[in-house]
């Protein structure tokens, strides 16, 4: 309209037989400096797309800096047109009467406008300014939150990855003296899920389910970046009422690696692969499965015990052993038990429990000789064997792994 009205402020003095060649050249002439202008811009965007596109994680300034152990630490990857960012957003769901929340996405679009860097907020659906860009100097990007605050971001350079694939991945979270979800789940190589809710999530219970290609790649891929044949077995904050996070990745159907931690410790990239792991089931379609078959303790975990001495199981181990147990076959073969299957507490979670959902049937006894395990009721008769044609304690676990019940 600014245009137009310039124009015709112009030519009004004019008499008619200019008015045409002027129109003409005023046309032009305002056209060019608009397309000069709109290419000046698009160049400008460009070169900022490309000054921020890669892989970043922030820069935390000092070790002692004081966290809350809620945070995770911020990563990101910067697209053309969009930007993915490691820890995800959530949208708080309160239907179930219990703080839940409900994953929305890790991926949003974004714009960029005169240095600003603008997302597409998916909890409001409306655009919203995140960043104001300062600068990039080598593999540090600079970033301004507003006119006091300024994050730097540093280039994540990836490590070539030293596990070449997995079978199978399980993920476990105890919950925490809060509102934690405390929830399994199995992600195969083929897309298949299984998954447990069992207090703080939604749903609760048994599940079963598939995911499509190209999410089980995401996932997988997340892991690999993760490299966790790298990674200690055990981490652990040094404050408490945190929750733990077990996960147990298998290859050629045997526990490779088991990492325990507790208060999110681990690596930024182990912290950043939890995220679509444990969030699988809010996306995907999930079928029902019986909550006694096979049987699975709740709130404990499957310890064996032989000859005083005990191989406690971690939450992701015992999901897995559960996991095995309910493809395996049904059989009346009698077998000499070399292990009595017990149970350890979650001691990481410390309040009432939170499923309240009784089991179909009260277990009465567990035993096995790793291989045949029968699983005997006090008010069900007969009890049921199943057979897992390997045997589970001398495949995943050695002697050493046993401790003394007094230890």
């Amino acid at each position: 309209m600014s245009v137009f009205f310039y124009i015709v402020t112009f030519l009004y003095p004019f008499p008619k037989p200019y008015m045409k060649t002027q129109i003409i050249i005023l046309l032009l002439s305002s056209l060019s400096l608009i397309c000069c202008k709109t290419t000046g811009e698009h160049k400008a965007d460009a070169r900022l797309r490309e000054a921020i596109s890669g892989d970043w994680e922030e820069i935390i300034e000092g070790d002692d800096l004081p966290v809350p152990f809620f945070i995770s630490p911020e990563g990101m990857s910067i697209y053309s047109d969009s930007i993915e960012f490691y820890t995800g957003f959530y949208k708080d769901d309160e239907t179930t009467g219990k703080r839940t929340s409900r994953h929305l996405t890790n991926f949003v679009p974004y714009k960029t406008n005169e240095g600003n860097i603008i997302i597409k907020d998916p909890i409001s659906g409306k655009w919203r300014a995140k960043w104001k860009f300062i600068g990039k100097k080598n593999d540090t990007l600079q970033l301004a939150v507003n006119d006091s605050t300024i994050v730097r971001y540093r280039k994540i350079l990836n490590k070539p990855d030293i596990l070449s694939d997995f079978d199978q991945i399980i993920y476990s979270s105890s919950g925490c003296y809060g509102t934690c979800p405390i929830i399994d789940i199995s992600v195969s190589k083929q897309g298949s899920i299984l998954f447990q809710g069992e207090g703080y999530a939604k749903p609760l219970g048994f599940y079963s389910g598939r995911i499509d290609a190209g999410m089980k790649d995401y996932i997988f891929d997340k892991f690999r970046r993760a490299n966790p044949l790298r990674l200690k077995d055990y981490y652990a904050a040094n404050h408490t009422d945190d929750e733990s996070l077990t996960t147990t990745f298998i290859q050629s159907g045997k526990i490779v690696k088991t990492i325990h931690d507790y208060g999110k410790k681990a690596t930024n990239e182990l912290i950043w692969a939890y995220v679509p792991i444990s969030t699988v089931h809010d996306h995907i379609k999930l079928d029902s499965l019986p909550p006694d078959q096979p049987y699975y303790p709740k709130l404990r975990y499957f310890a064996f015990e032989k000859n005083g001495r005990l191989l406690e199981l971690e939450k992701s181990e015992s999901f897995f052993l559960w996991t095995e147990l309910i493809k395996s076959k049904h059989t009346n073969k009698t077998f000499k038990p070399r292990y009595k299957v017990s149970f350890t507490g979650n001691y990481a979670y410390w309040g009432p429990d939170p499923n309240k959902k009784a089991y179909q049937h009260s277990i009465k006894s567990i035993s096995t000789d790793g291989q045949f395990f029968t699983f005997e009721f006090s008010d069900r008769q007969p009890a049921t064997t199943y057979d897992l044609g390997y045997n589970f304690v001398d495949r995943n676990f050695k002697p050493a792994d046993f401790r003394r019940r007094s230890d």
